[in-house]
């Protein structure tokens, strides 16, 4: 129990009340004083005793209307308190949110003669982690404000707060999802393996292991079972991580979207055992390199350097304007026909088709693609994460990826999806995503090229719907 300046002002009085009589010779003002003293003491031992009954029938709740949530995000909850009696004293009872939420402490409060009080409150979950709140703290005051009991009582949850990340991606062409996962593969041949493939008549110099007695029996002359023969696919993985990756909120951003790919493409990798190299291409160029392997370290060193890749700061002066075609550099140099000295100035940065090489040599994604190229196997399957900010070169990119034999499966993360300051004007949002719908299409009409968009699923209905509202309309 506490003591209160109001108890310490009544005794005081007490003590001036006893000087007084000392010094006047008055005992009957010592007699008033031990009265005050003993009303002091009585009504001390009666909050004491009211108090402990009032604390053990007393139940304190504290209810969330979640427990698990994403950073960022907010919670409501209630604070009950309830006593199977009325209280005699006042009661406070105060929440301890746990360090990393935002929105403070609540209180709420027992009046006597009270039963049942309850508050709600909202508070937000700026930072990712596992919070558990504290007892909240009840307080038992008398009616004159001269003691005070505390003590802790009432449930203790815990939440859940999950950082940032994708939710419903959305990988597909043309706004429709992609119908099975991406990464199975067959060899097309013929062999020994485990998946049957076809049946055929017996041979001379067929083993009779591989005579299918049920077909056999069926058709009456001997038959053999062909399986498809076991292949490794070798697969190098280039994960684009530049400055224009940073785009989209924090948690949902262009690279977010890209690494959750990434590692789905990682683990069918691993289930499957086949051999995966990776890249990782910043403003600088190749930031991470692995050649491929298929030890299970192999994939989780992967895994972990994915889950802590950033985007970079920024291009370089070489790297930071898109280079021009040769044929759309032809076509300008033609309009440049008069005799001015600025179209004479101009004429030849558009004629010389030598500069639009070096530009893009310079460029991290096709410098990066190149020097693998350079090593890798042409039959190699080359995976490509990026998105649509760098056109030309990503378009000259896949040509190198592909030469020889090789496939090439371009993701694209559309930047009109992850901007959000341009899904206010639906209407816009739809034509620059036809844009980029152009541009995945020609990549795809690619021989040996495949090319899907990835992104939030929510967002790109939306665009898909106003898309189909203004077609409406003009019809």
């Amino acid at each position: 129990m506490e003591v209160t300046r109001r108890y310490w002002v009544v005794v005081a009085v007490l003590v001036a009340l006893c000087a007084w009589a000392f010094v006047l010779e008055r005992p009957i003002v010592l007699v008033g004083a031990g009265i005050i003293g003993a009303w002091l003491l009585t009504r001390q031992y009666r909050f004491i005793s009211s108090t402990n009954e009032t604390v053990d029938a007393l139940s304190v709740e504290q209810d969330l209307d979640r427990t698990r949530l994403t950073a960022e995000e907010t919670t409501v909850g209630r604070l009950t308190a309830r006593t199977t009696h009325p209280v005699d004293v006042h009661v406070q009872i105060q929440t301890q949110p746990p360090i990393g939420s935002d929105g403070g402490s609540t209180s709420s409060s027992l009046e006597p003669g009270e039963t049942r009080s309850q508050e709600s409150f909202t508070l937000s979950w700026p930072i990712a982690g596992q919070f558990e709140f504290d007892e909240p703290v009840v307080t038992a005051t008398d009616s004159l404000g001269l003691f005070r009991v505390r003590t802790t009582r009432g449930t203790t949850p815990t939440v859940t707060v999950e950082p940032r990340a994708p939710r419903e991606i959305h990988v597909g062409e043309g706004g429709e999802q992609l119908a099975a996962g991406f990464g199975e593969h067959s060899t097309g041949k013929t062999g020994s393996g485990l998946t049957p493939a076809e049946v055929r008549r017996y041979v001379a110099g067929d083993s009779a292991h591989q005579i299918d007695w049920k077909a056999t029996a069926r058709l009456n002359e001997p038959h053999v079972r062909e399986f498809e023969a076991e292949t490794d696919l070798e697969t190098a993985l280039f994960v684009d991580h530049r400055a224009t990756m940073a785009t989209g909120r924090d948690g949902e951003t262009k690279l977010d979207y890209a690494r959750q790919l990434a590692l789905a493409l990682v683990e069918n990798a691993m289930e499957l055992g086949d051999p995966l190299g990776w890249y990782s291409i910043g403003d600088g160029g190749i930031a991470h390199r692995a050649e491929p392997n298929a030890d299970e370290s192999h994939y989780r060193t992967i895994a972990q350097q994915l889950r802590a890749l950033e985007p970079t700061t920024g291009p370089t002066d070489a790297q930071s304007a898109e280079p021009m075609d040769p044929a759309h550099a032809r076509r300008t140099a033609n309009h440049l026909t008069d005799d001015s000295p600025f179209s004479a100035k101009l004429h030849p940065f558009f004629a010389a088709g030598d500069q639009y090489v070096q530009r893009i040599a310079e460029q991290p994604l096709f410098a990066s693609l190149r020097t693998a190229a350079v090593q890798l196997d042409g039959s190699i399957r080359t995976i490509i994460i990026t998105d649509d900010e760098h056109p030309t070169e990503l378009r000259e990119a896949v040509k190198v990826a592909r030469r020889g034999n090789g496939q090439v499966v371009v993701f694209l993360t559309p930047s009109v999806l992850y901007d959000l300051d341009t899904l206010g004007d639906l209407d816009d949002a739809y034509r620059r995503y036809t844009a980029f719908e152009e541009f995945r299409r020609e990549l795809a009409a690619l021989e040996r090229v495949s090319a899907f968009e990835v992104g939030p699923s929510d967002r790109l209905s939306a665009v898909l719907s106003a898309g189909n509202r203004r077609r409406r309309v003009e019809q």
